[in-house]
Protein backbone atom coordinates (compact mmCIF):
# COMPACT_ATOMS: atom_id res chain seq x y z
CA UNK A 1 0.00 0.00 0.00
CA UNK A 2 1.19 3.52 -0.85
CA UNK A 3 2.18 6.17 1.87
CA UNK A 4 1.27 9.52 1.43
CA UNK A 5 5.00 10.84 1.63
CA UNK A 6 6.05 8.68 -1.32
CA UNK A 7 4.22 11.68 -3.52
CA UNK A 8 6.49 14.17 -4.89
CA UNK A 9 5.15 17.12 -6.84
CA UNK A 10 6.55 18.23 -10.33
CA UNK A 11 8.99 20.78 -10.15
CA UNK A 12 6.85 23.27 -11.87
CA UNK A 13 3.86 22.62 -8.87
CA UNK A 14 6.08 23.22 -6.26
CA UNK A 15 5.46 26.81 -6.00
CA UNK A 16 1.76 27.07 -7.45
CA UNK A 17 0.61 24.69 -4.50
CA UNK A 18 1.91 27.00 -1.51
CA UNK A 19 0.84 30.22 -3.67
CA UNK A 20 -2.84 28.61 -3.75
CA UNK A 21 -2.43 27.93 -0.03
CA UNK A 22 -1.52 30.93 0.79
CA UNK A 23 -4.44 33.22 -1.60
CA UNK A 24 -6.86 31.11 0.35
CA UNK A 25 -5.80 31.75 3.85
CA UNK A 26 -6.07 35.44 2.38
CA UNK A 27 -9.82 35.02 0.69
CA UNK A 28 -11.19 33.15 3.68
CA UNK A 29 -9.90 35.41 6.36
CA UNK A 30 -10.75 38.82 3.86
CA UNK A 31 -13.95 37.74 2.83
CA UNK A 32 -15.47 37.06 6.49
CA UNK A 33 -14.18 40.69 7.71
CA UNK A 34 -15.91 42.52 4.46
CA UNK A 35 -19.36 40.70 4.20
CA UNK A 36 -19.72 38.65 7.38
CA UNK A 37 -18.14 40.19 10.42
CA UNK A 38 -20.54 43.72 10.18
CA UNK A 39 -23.59 40.79 9.98
CA UNK A 40 -22.89 38.62 12.99
CA UNK A 41 -22.16 41.41 14.77
CA UNK A 42 -25.79 42.91 14.07
CA UNK A 43 -27.40 39.80 14.24
CA UNK A 44 -26.22 39.14 18.15
CA UNK A 45 -22.79 37.45 18.21
CA UNK A 46 -20.71 39.58 20.43
CA UNK A 47 -17.07 41.13 19.76
CA UNK A 48 -15.44 38.51 22.31
CA UNK A 49 -16.65 35.72 19.87
CA UNK A 50 -15.75 37.90 16.45
CA UNK A 51 -11.99 38.40 18.53
CA UNK A 52 -11.66 34.89 19.22
CA UNK A 53 -11.78 34.49 15.24
CA UNK A 54 -9.14 37.17 14.63
CA UNK A 55 -6.62 35.53 17.33
CA UNK A 56 -7.24 32.19 15.74
CA UNK A 57 -6.27 33.29 12.50
CA UNK A 58 -2.95 35.57 14.04
CA UNK A 59 -2.41 31.70 15.60
CA UNK A 60 -2.58 30.07 12.21
CA UNK A 61 -0.36 32.83 10.19
CA UNK A 62 2.33 32.91 12.98
CA UNK A 63 2.31 29.26 12.95
CA UNK A 64 2.81 28.97 9.09
CA UNK A 65 5.57 31.66 8.99
CA UNK A 66 7.51 29.69 11.58
CA UNK A 67 7.41 26.75 9.84
CA UNK A 68 8.14 27.72 6.80
CA UNK A 69 11.14 30.49 8.01
CA UNK A 70 12.84 27.22 9.95
CA UNK A 71 16.09 26.39 8.46
CA UNK A 72 17.79 24.66 11.40
CA UNK A 73 17.14 20.77 10.68
CA UNK A 74 19.34 21.13 7.61
CA UNK A 75 22.39 18.80 8.46
CA UNK A 76 25.70 21.24 6.83
CA UNK A 77 26.86 19.49 3.66
CA UNK A 78 30.35 18.36 2.66
CA UNK A 79 31.56 18.03 6.65
CA UNK A 80 33.15 14.61 5.24
CA UNK A 81 35.73 13.82 2.27
CA UNK A 82 34.99 10.95 -0.01
CA UNK A 83 37.53 8.44 1.52
CA UNK A 84 35.74 9.01 4.65
CA UNK A 85 32.43 8.31 3.96
CA UNK A 86 32.95 4.08 4.29
CA UNK A 87 35.29 4.47 6.90
CA UNK A 88 33.03 5.59 10.11
CA UNK A 89 33.57 3.82 13.36
CA UNK A 90 31.33 2.41 15.30
CA UNK A 91 29.34 4.76 17.58
CA UNK A 92 27.45 2.67 20.39
CA UNK A 93 25.57 5.86 21.30
CA UNK A 94 23.69 5.62 18.11
CA UNK A 95 20.14 3.58 17.61
CA UNK A 96 20.59 3.52 13.93
CA UNK A 97 23.87 2.40 11.71
CA UNK A 98 25.08 0.46 8.76
CA UNK A 99 24.64 -3.35 8.22
CA UNK A 100 28.13 -3.69 9.39
CA UNK A 101 27.75 -1.24 12.41
CA UNK A 102 29.22 1.93 11.39
CA UNK A 103 27.71 5.23 11.84
CA UNK A 104 25.25 6.07 8.75
CA UNK A 105 26.32 8.45 6.25
CA UNK A 106 24.86 10.35 3.21
CA UNK A 107 26.96 10.37 -0.23
CA UNK A 108 24.97 12.86 -1.45
CA UNK A 109 25.46 15.29 1.12
CA UNK A 110 29.06 13.95 2.10
CA UNK A 111 27.47 14.31 5.97
CA UNK A 112 26.92 11.99 9.22
CA UNK A 113 23.59 11.02 9.07
CA UNK A 114 22.49 11.26 13.02
CA UNK A 115 19.76 8.63 13.90
CA UNK A 116 16.15 9.64 12.54
CA UNK A 117 18.14 12.01 9.81
CA UNK A 118 16.62 11.15 5.95
CA UNK A 119 17.98 12.51 3.04
CA UNK A 120 15.30 14.93 1.45
CA UNK A 121 15.70 14.44 -2.86
CA UNK A 122 13.44 17.64 -2.89
CA UNK A 123 15.48 19.75 -0.96
CA UNK A 124 18.58 17.72 -1.47
CA UNK A 125 19.48 17.86 2.18
CA UNK A 126 19.60 15.65 4.80
CA UNK A 127 16.81 16.94 7.76
CA UNK A 128 16.93 16.13 11.10
CA UNK A 129 14.33 13.86 12.37
CA UNK A 130 12.60 14.08 8.90
CA UNK A 131 9.13 13.89 8.77
CA UNK A 132 8.18 14.35 5.36
CA UNK A 133 7.85 17.41 2.34
CA UNK A 134 4.67 18.92 2.86
CA UNK A 135 3.92 19.48 -0.95
CA UNK A 136 1.38 21.94 0.19
CA UNK A 137 3.59 24.72 1.68
CA UNK A 138 7.12 23.24 -0.16
CA UNK A 139 8.58 23.09 3.29
CA UNK A 140 10.57 19.87 4.61
CA UNK A 141 9.09 19.54 7.92
CA UNK A 142 11.66 17.98 10.28
CA UNK A 143 13.46 18.16 14.40
CA UNK A 144 12.94 21.87 14.82
CA UNK A 145 9.62 23.17 12.61
CA UNK A 146 7.50 19.33 13.32
CA UNK A 147 5.95 21.53 16.33
CA UNK A 148 5.20 24.75 13.71
CA UNK A 149 3.67 22.43 11.69
CA UNK A 150 1.53 20.67 14.07
CA UNK A 151 -0.20 23.99 15.39
CA UNK A 152 -0.37 25.03 12.09
CA UNK A 153 -2.76 22.44 11.08
CA UNK A 154 -4.68 22.79 14.33
CA UNK A 155 -4.59 26.43 14.23
CA UNK A 156 -6.13 26.29 10.70
CA UNK A 157 -8.74 23.37 11.80
CA UNK A 158 -9.56 25.79 14.75
CA UNK A 159 -9.78 28.61 12.59
CA UNK A 160 -12.03 27.30 9.94
CA UNK A 161 -14.44 25.27 11.96
CA UNK A 162 -14.99 28.34 14.06
CA UNK A 163 -15.67 30.76 11.07
CA UNK A 164 -18.11 28.40 9.92
CA UNK A 165 -19.75 28.27 12.88
CA UNK A 166 -20.34 31.95 13.41
CA UNK A 167 -21.71 32.34 9.66
CA UNK A 168 -24.42 29.37 10.82
CA UNK A 169 -25.40 30.90 14.06
CA UNK A 170 -25.29 34.51 13.27
CA UNK A 171 -25.20 35.02 9.33
CA UNK A 172 -27.39 32.07 7.55
CA UNK A 173 -30.22 33.20 9.72
CA UNK A 174 -31.06 36.23 8.91
CA UNK A 175 -32.86 37.78 6.38
CA UNK A 176 -30.83 37.54 2.70
CA UNK A 177 -30.90 37.59 -1.31
CA UNK A 178 -30.70 34.69 -3.06
CA UNK A 179 -27.11 35.32 -4.09
CA UNK A 180 -25.70 36.19 -0.88
CA UNK A 181 -27.50 32.63 0.75
CA UNK A 182 -25.69 30.88 -2.06
CA UNK A 183 -22.57 32.53 -1.16
CA UNK A 184 -22.87 31.54 2.48
CA UNK A 185 -23.76 28.40 2.48
CA UNK A 186 -21.07 28.06 -0.34
CA UNK A 187 -18.34 29.59 1.66
CA UNK A 188 -19.72 27.21 4.77
CA UNK A 189 -19.52 24.35 2.72
CA UNK A 190 -15.38 24.90 1.61
CA UNK A 191 -14.59 26.05 5.29
CA UNK A 192 -16.45 23.00 6.80
CA UNK A 193 -14.62 20.29 4.53
CA UNK A 194 -11.36 22.18 4.95
CA UNK A 195 -11.77 22.35 8.81
CA UNK A 196 -12.62 18.58 9.10
CA UNK A 197 -9.93 17.77 6.90
CA UNK A 198 -7.59 19.42 8.44
CA UNK A 199 -8.38 17.93 11.82
CA UNK A 200 -8.12 14.53 10.83
CA UNK A 201 -4.60 15.42 9.83
CA UNK A 202 -3.81 16.84 12.83
CA UNK A 203 -5.49 13.99 14.67
CA UNK A 204 -2.97 11.65 12.49
CA UNK A 205 0.12 13.44 13.66
CA UNK A 206 -0.60 13.98 16.99
CA UNK A 207 -1.19 9.63 17.02
CA UNK A 208 2.24 9.97 15.74
CA UNK A 209 3.28 12.48 18.36
CA UNK A 210 1.72 10.08 21.09
CA UNK A 211 3.61 6.34 19.57
CA UNK A 212 6.68 8.84 18.83
CA UNK A 213 6.90 8.20 15.00
CA UNK A 214 7.52 10.39 12.19
CA UNK A 215 5.42 9.83 8.92
CA UNK A 216 8.72 8.57 7.25
CA UNK A 217 8.77 6.08 9.98
CA UNK A 218 5.15 4.72 10.25
CA UNK A 219 5.38 4.70 6.61
CA UNK A 220 8.49 2.60 6.68
CA UNK A 221 7.58 0.14 9.36
CA UNK A 222 4.29 -0.16 10.24
CA UNK A 223 3.65 -3.47 7.97
CA UNK A 224 6.69 -5.25 9.97
CA UNK A 225 4.94 -6.90 12.10
CA UNK A 226 8.74 -7.46 14.31
CA UNK A 227 9.43 -3.89 14.31
CA UNK A 228 10.07 -2.32 17.69
CA UNK A 229 10.11 1.60 18.17
CA UNK A 230 13.11 2.40 20.49
CA UNK A 231 12.03 5.82 20.55
CA UNK A 232 8.45 5.53 22.20
CA UNK A 233 9.26 6.64 25.76
CA UNK A 234 5.52 6.87 26.35
CA UNK A 235 2.65 9.52 25.33
CA UNK A 236 3.73 11.89 27.77
CA UNK A 237 7.27 11.78 27.58
CA UNK A 238 6.44 12.00 23.64
CA UNK A 239 4.59 14.83 23.62
CA UNK A 240 7.21 16.75 25.89
CA UNK A 241 9.74 15.62 23.38
CA UNK A 242 7.75 17.91 20.17
CA UNK A 243 5.96 20.73 22.62
CA UNK A 244 8.36 20.94 25.54
CA UNK A 245 7.77 20.13 29.85
CA UNK A 246 4.71 20.05 31.96
CA UNK A 247 6.17 22.90 33.52
CA UNK A 248 6.20 25.24 29.60
CA UNK A 249 2.93 24.03 28.97
CA UNK A 250 2.26 27.60 27.65
CA UNK A 251 4.42 26.95 25.04
CA UNK A 252 2.37 23.89 23.58
CA UNK A 253 -0.19 26.65 22.30
CA UNK A 254 2.27 29.12 20.48
CA UNK A 255 5.01 28.17 17.96
CA UNK A 256 7.60 29.35 20.07
CA UNK A 257 10.51 26.68 21.05
CA UNK A 258 10.24 26.03 24.87
CA UNK A 259 13.71 26.70 27.01
CA UNK A 260 13.89 22.78 27.22
CA UNK A 261 13.51 21.83 23.90
CA UNK A 262 15.98 24.99 22.70
CA UNK A 263 18.73 22.69 24.75
CA UNK A 264 18.60 19.56 22.31
CA UNK A 265 20.11 19.46 19.07
CA UNK A 266 17.70 16.86 17.15
CA UNK A 267 20.81 14.44 17.01
CA UNK A 268 20.51 12.24 19.65
CA UNK A 269 17.06 11.13 21.50
CA UNK A 270 15.65 9.20 24.49
CA UNK A 271 15.68 5.65 23.79
CA UNK A 272 13.08 2.99 25.84
CA UNK A 273 15.22 1.37 28.05
CA UNK A 274 12.35 -2.01 28.73
CA UNK A 275 13.21 -2.39 24.71
CA UNK A 276 17.02 -2.20 25.10
CA UNK A 277 17.08 -4.69 27.72
CA UNK A 278 15.02 -6.78 26.23
CA UNK A 279 17.83 -6.83 23.03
Amino acid sequence: MGCCCEWRAPRQLRYVLPSIIIGLIAYLYSSFVYFAQSRALAAGATWLEVLIFHVLFVLLCWSLAQCLLSTDSFVPRRTLKKEELDTQEYDDSRVESKMNGARRTCRKCRALKPDRTHHCSTCRRCVLKMDHHCVYINKCIGYYNYKFFLLFLGWSSATCLYQSSLLFRFVLGESLDRAATLYFFGKLGLLACLGLALLCFYLMHLFFTARNYSTLEYCEKRDDPEHVNYYNVGVSRNFQEVFGSLREFPYWFVPIHSPSFRQRDGKAFPVNSKFLKED
